[in-house]
Parts: structure tokens; sequence; C-alpha cells
């Protein structure tokens, strides 16, 4: 930003009286100047994924071939990254996990995928069971479950399905009994404000798709 005093400093003294008209004109001048650089700051910023908003963001996704659909900001910017991934990924679970923490902004131990054909309980030969994924990371994404589904049967081979998504949460109790420990992943406290989150399991059924 440019402030008036430099600018100022710069010229000679018989120009730069306070309170001259010439200082005056400047200040108009700078004023003009500070807001292009603003503007050109926010244009340089919003070539990234994570800072670019609305049409910008269609822009990007025009360039890498992933339409927005219904997805606001958030999703859509999620979809921008897994789609960027997805490019470079082979469809083994491995690289498939390292999708899914890029998209979410996650780190790759956070989930776990098994495939469901050596279930003893359920074995099934096209089917994949996430055994693990972060709650909180759909939830701070705008994803759904039954979303985060659709994208990772986009990531795997052509008629692998994922069976069910346990969804893991922070919640932990105290680690010796009859004794109160104060943690984030505890008991909420009375104004709700600490505690630990559950988690969930959840069996795919129906919700909007996305254009993946």
């Amino acid at each position: 930003m440019f402030k008036l005093p430099d600018v100022m400093s710069l010229l000679p003294d018989v120009i730069t009286k306070k309170g001259s008209q010439f200082g005056a004109l400047v200040e108009v001048w700078l004023k003009q100047m500070n807001d292009l650089a603003e503007t050109l700051r926010v244009m340089s910023e919003w070539k990234a994924i994570d800072k670019a908003e609305g049409s910008t963001l269609d822009d990007i996704g025009g360039n890498v071939g992933q339409p927005r659909g219904q997805a606001t900001d958030e999703v859509y910017r999620m979809l921008l990254r897994s789609k960027l991934a997805r490019m470079n990924a082979s469809g083994s679970l491995d690289s498939v996990i390292q999708v899914l923490a890029l998209a979410l902004q996650a780190e790759p131990n956070e989930f776990r995928l098994t495939e469901q054909h050596s279930d003893p309980v359920q074995p099934e030969p096209a089917a994949l069971h996430v055994s693990s994924v972060p709650y909180e990371k759909l939830n701070s994404a705008g994803l759904s479950p039954a979303q985060f589904v659709a994208l990772v049967e986009r990531l795997v081979a052509a008629g692998v399905r994922v069976s069910r998504v346990e969804l893991t949460g922070t919640f932990a109790l105290a680690s010796i009994a009859d004794r109160l420990e104060v943690s984030e992943d505890g008991f909420a406290d009375e104004a709700m404000r600490h505690g630990g989150t559950l988690g969930d399991l959840y069996v795919p059924g129906n919700d909007y798709e996305l254009p993946i």
C-alpha cells in the first residue's frame, strides 16, 4: 500500500507544505492507486482454488473439466482438488486415500479402506468398506456422507461400490476410571463450548448427485 507521507517525502519541500492543494491531489491519486493495488492482490489470490469464489471458481472448473452442479463454493473447492488429484490416481486403495486426503485437506492416516471380498461376516466381491473417515472433515467441507460415497466410487474401478462408511468422531472417555480429566475430547462443558464429537455408521441411500 502507498502512504501519503512516504510519497510526499520524495517531493521538494516547496510543493509539499502541509495543507497544500498539491498534497490533496496526491492523496486522491493515492486512494485510486491503493484501490487498484487491492484489486490486483485479490485477482492474484483468486488464482488459487482455496481463495477463489463464485464465477472465478467456475472458470477454474472449466479449465479442468469439473462442472459445479448444485455444489456450494466449499464443496466445489473439494471437487476441484479431487479432480486434479484424480488425474494422477491409479485406482489403488493407497491412491484413493491420497486423493481423499487432498480433497478434504486431511492426513492420509485419517482414512482407512478395506476390500470387502475378505470380510468374514459380509463378503462381497466388488465392494469397499470405508472403516475410518473423520466426520469433522466432511462437515467442514459441507459434504454429506452420500456425496462422500459418490466421490470414493468415482475414484475406484468401475463397478466397485462402497457398502458402508464408518464416520469417526473425537469423543473419548477418561483414561482412568472414576477420575475427572479435562479434555477437548471428553464430555462437553456447561456452555457447550468444548467436548468431543460422536461418530456414526452410514449405509448408502439417496441424496442429490455431485457432478463427478
